[in-house]
């Protein structure tokens, strides 16, 4: 087979071969990808705390899904009790239970982070463009699921795309408080994937 046979009349694309082979072949790059936040809870009703997602230079990201975890606080360390924890679960979990949050065990707190679960409500901006995700602050419940793994991720109702070098930030008012939230962390994770040299 000649040159002339394999790649066609010369000026003419090989059978196969999309027109324009060299821009096809620079297309953008799509790779699974995803970024989390991590916030830090104080285990009081009404405190506010943020992080912030950057996006890199490398491409944008598109957001497909969202969701999140709770890690109870850790215990304290053996042999420290204290004197008048701060307890506030919902009866009958405060009578029944109240006492293991001055102990060591972990497997109880594990259990009490299941049972009692976590409520906050949260907001989500992008702070590249001052745009919002919503008209106001919506409860986890609401919007997630909850934390025992109930719907734990929610699709976008449309893929979000976020440039390069664009940010987002999430905002987090608490409403669950007690021991167990005291240093707990909580995490976001918005699930998607990267454009790799996307340019607008």
């Amino acid at each position: 087979m000649n040159d002339e046979q394999q790649f066609g009349a010369v000026g003419a694309p090989a059978r196969g071969v999309p027109a324009g082979g060299a821009r096809a072949r620079s297309r953008p790059k799509e790779i699974p990808y995803d970024h989390v936040a991590a916030l830090t809870l104080r285990g009081r009703a009404g405190n506010r705390v943020e992080d912030v997602i950057n996006i890199s230079v490398d491409g944008a990201f598109v957001a497909t899904s969202i969701g999140y975890s709770f890690f109870p606080a850790p215990p304290p360390p053996p042999g420290v009790i204290n004197a008048a924890p701060a307890i506030n679960l919902p009866p009958p979990w405060d009578q029944l239970v109240g006492s293991a949050f001055s102990d060591a065990r972990v497997p109880m707190r594990a259990l009490l982070a299941r049972l009692c679960g976590i409520d906050f409500t949260y907001s989500i901006i992008d702070s590249g463009t001052g745009r919002e995700l919503q008209n106001r602050a919506i409860h986890n419940v609401a919007g997630l699921g909850g934390a025992d793994g109930r719907r734990p991720f929610r699709p976008m109702a449309k893929p979000m795309l976020f440039m390069p070098r664009s940010t987002i930030r999430i905002v987090v008012d608490e409403v669950s408080e007690g021991e167990l939230y005291e240093q707990a962390q909580l995490y976001f994770v918005l699930h998607g994937y990267k454009i790799l040299g996307y340019r607008s």
